[in-house]
């Protein structure tokens, strides 16, 4: 039986981030198998040595445990590497989250108390998408629902955040999906390849796939699970880059606001071309294609985190204020102006795309991020 003292070790050395792998997972199975230990009574000292305020009462640090003690889980289920990785910083970003609004001590008696955003809050994006047809109609797929489009046999279905074919169409029509910012959407492709689009993407493909190869066309951010045809390559044009698979798992990033356009793999093999330039990926690896249409071979690439989105989660690793906020913007459908010389910092982090646009401004803000609001438009400032 492992001993409290040893339990008390592990929890202090995690939120310290001192943690080893083994320790980690060993903290992560007594968690799992354990439930007869009184966790707060082995978190509680570090509380209420550090909190000044004697109202702090363990009503109120009782939700705050609960949360700290759920984050490890999430860490081991999403790789999401959290923005604050002191103990103190980490409680305070729970508590804001929480609505507690509580003051805390940072490291050196530092008082820290919570910013306050006076704004009107924005709800994070939902499934919102818009099916364009061949003949030019549009349809709003947040509001149809149910079989949209039929023509004898062949059927196009949408339910539930999801587009997909039914039968075989009798002639091969172009359809495009697009999300808005905001938006979201799952489509399972006539071939059965199921697509996840990003907000402020696209995706244009034939109602039946015909001849050798079966092709796409996206803008923005896509992820695919690519039904497996040995004798129908499945080819993916997005802005200069052509990517070609077989059956394959891969993420592609090549919004126009960013500089640089990326394909990143998961599962199988992917052919990258640009121009002349070819590279051939395993997974694990990226192709990053430079505004000067440099392509370049990345290797080791975190594919948890640059599927993160697809998950449910916004996540950051070594990205700056301007690389968060375009995500932001797409999300959450607002506009970002920047004034001012912005310090150049790296924030690695994440948080649930179900979180609203306080909640996340608030956590960037613990790291003296300053915002102002303006109805839809966010002032950042130095």
């Amino acid at each position: 039986m492992i001993q409290e003292d040893h339990i008390k070790q592990l929890l202090e050395r995690y939120i310290n981030d001192l943690s080893t792998e083994e320790e980690r997972l060993q903290l992560l199975d007594i968690i799992d198998s354990r439930p007869e230990i009184d966790w707060y009574a082995l978190l509680a000292p570090a509380f209420t040595d550090a909190v000044a305020d004697k109202a702090f009462t363990s009503e109120k640090w009782q939700p705050v445990l609960d949360s700290i003690l759920k984050y490890p889980q999430v860490e081991k289920e999403t790789k999401v590497v959290p923005l604050f990785r002191r103990w103190w910083s980490v409680a305070a970003m729970l508590a804001i989250l929480l609505g507690a609004g509580w003051w805390f001590y940072r490291a050196g008696n530092a008082k820290v108390s919570p910013p306050v955003i006076a704004m009107a809050d924005v709800p994070p994006g939902s499934n919102r998408a818009v099916l364009k047809l061949a003949n030019g109609q549009e349809i709003t797929l947040d509001s149809a629902h149910g079989n949209i489009v039929q023509h004898g046999n062949f059927k196009v279905n949408n339910d539930s955040g999801m587009l997909n074919y039914e039968g075989k169409a009798n002639e091969a029509e172009y359809h495009t999906l697009s999300t808005p910012r905001g938006g979201q959407y799952k489509l399972q492709l006539p071939d059965g390849t199921n697509v996840w689009l990003n907000a402020a993407s696209s995706i244009t493909y034939p109602t039946v796939f015909t001849g050798r190869k079966r092709d796409v066309a996206i803008t923005g951010e896509a992820y695919f699970e690519v039904a497996k045809d040995p004798g129908k390559p499945f080819n993916v044009q997005v802005n200069q880059m052509n990517i070609t698979v077989l059956g394959t798992h891969f993420n592609v990033n090549a919004y126009n606001d960013e500089p640089d356009a990326k394909t990143t793999l998961l599962e199988g093999a992917v052919k990258v071309n640009a121009g002349n330039q070819v590279k051939i990926l395993a997974p694990g690896q990226q192709a990053l294609l430079e505004k000067n249409n440099t392509l370049r071979l990345i290797e080791q690439v975190n594919v948890e985190d640059v599927i993160a989105w697809k998950n449910g989660y916004t996540v950051f690793e070594n990205a700056d204020i301007q690389t968060i906020m375009r995500q932001v913007s797409r999300w959450y459908n607002v506009d970002v102006v920047f004034e001012g010389d912005i310090p150049q910092r790296q924030f690695a982090g994440g948080i649930s795309r179900k979180s609203s646009l306080a909640e996340l401004l608030k956590v960037l803000e613990f790291a003296n991020v300053n915002f102002v609001v303006e109805g839809k438009k966010i002032v950042v400032k130095p």
